[in-house]
């Protein structure tokens, strides 16, 4: 995916003449990184590189003279020079040294008089460690990604979308540990755009580090946090099954169904349970009882179509193996089944009706015609298969 890069439009505070009492050096990098701000806010960088050279060798000279080395003033304007030139540049040795200014001059400014200024800073290192962190995406360097974002977070922390850069670096990287750490400072940030994507990844990372446990906790917190959701509570049915949990599972969906009976998508879910736990005829009536609510559901009749479909495959194969049947016996056999499964037909062609090209449904109609011997039908639905 493609990652956006941050704009930042910070202000400076204009501090008064009397701070820069004792150094010209000192005096003329504020003005000219003041100068050099003024025109970055507008676009107009690369209008404002002289201005932003000449800062620097003012700052410089300042941050060693006997008489400004030591004030918190002279390295709250080093940071801000400094962080100018990371961003202009690109020079992660620049970012450094911005950093470092920005630590003493934090400890050196005992009443937080340069607390805006230094502010300033640090957004314009924020800005430079994302979008350090993009370009790193962007190479498929995710590690280096991750270290930049994280570097990023330092200085906007609780930022949702830098949380969720750092967290899919690190996904990407394997690092799922780290991964798992960041996705969880988003849980309870439910209006954030990717909330339900962090909810749903959740248990699969920690189903990468084999912790079971933790991956039904946070796949019960995503089906909670988004019950209409079709990836989340499938999910979270899927989970518990798989740990022998079908009782329970079942039984949760039930106890919803009993205070709210004309869900549609609870019957779905139901189904899916019930499907997943190989009892091809309660999935069926769930489906069913979903189709009633919503004749026009395409998922509950895709999949009532195809459980049906199913459970006669399965019942097929045990009358291809009862050598005990006489031919009469056989074929009266199979006509049974050939009743039994005609009701497909119609969960199929309500979804083909709302969705020509819905290739699952199709192929079902296909299969479906081919064993109930209907040639001409079965061609028909052949033509549309391969024209998708």
């Amino acid at each position: 995916m493609d990652l956006k890069k941050a704009i930042i439009l910070s202000a400076m505070v204009t501090a008064g003449t009397t701070v820069f009492a004792q150094s010209s050096n000192l005096k003329k990098a504020a003005s000219n990184i003041q100068k050099y701000e003024e025109l970055r806010s507008t676009g107009s960088a690369q209008l404002g590189t002289s201005f932003l050279k000449t800062a620097k060798e003012a700052i410089d000279a300042a941050s060693v003279h006997e008489k400004t080395k030591d004030l918190a003033e002279t390295w709250t304007y080093y940071s801000l020079v400094y962080a100018s030139l990371a961003v202009d540049e690109k020079s992660e040795e620049n970012a450094t040294k911005a950093a470092e200014a920005i630590a003493k001059a934090k400890e050196l400014d005992k009443d937080n008089k340069n607390a805006s200024n230094l502010g300033v800073a640090e957004q314009n290192l924020y800005s430079f460690n994302f979008n350090h962190g993009v370009g790193f995406w962007d190479k498929k360097e995710y590690q280096a990604a991750y270290d930049s974002f994280s570097k990023a977070l330092n200085y906007m922390p609780g930022d949702t979308t830098l949380t969720y850069y750092a967290g899919l670096a690190a996904i990407q990287n394997n690092d799922y540990k780290n991964g798992i750490d960041k996705y969880k400072q988003l849980i309870d940030k439910k209006d954030y755009s990717q909330h339900k994507a962090v909810m749903v990844d959740l248990p699969k990372l920690y189903l990468s580090l084999k912790d079971t446990t933790s991956a039904l906790e946070y796949a019960a917190l995503a089906a909670k946090a988004y019950p209409n959701e079709n990836d989340a509570v499938v999910q979270n049915i899927e989970l518990n099954l798989i740990v022998g949990n079908e009782a329970k599972i079942i039984s949760e969906i039930e106890n919803q169904i009993s205070k709210d009976g004309n869900n549609k998508n609870l019957y779905y879910y139901l189904g899916i349970a019930h499907s997943a736990n190989n009892d091809t005829d309660k999935a069926y009536a769930a489906y069913t009882k979903a189709v009633q609510i919503d004749p026009n559901y395409n998922d509950a009749n895709l999949n009532a179509g195809v459980v049906l479909m199913n459970g006669i495959r399965e019942k097929l194969q045990k009358v291809n193996e009862d050598k005990s049947l006489s031919n009469n016996q056989f074929t009266a056999k199979i006509n049974e089944l050939k009743e039994q499964i005609k009701p497909a037909e119609a969960h199929f062609l309500k979804v083909v009706e709302n969705d020509p090209k819905n290739e699952s449904a199709l192929k079902g109609l296909k299969g479906l015609y081919d064993f109930l011997q209907q040639e001409d039908k079965g061609k028909a639905i052949q033509a549309k298969i391969d024209a998708l």
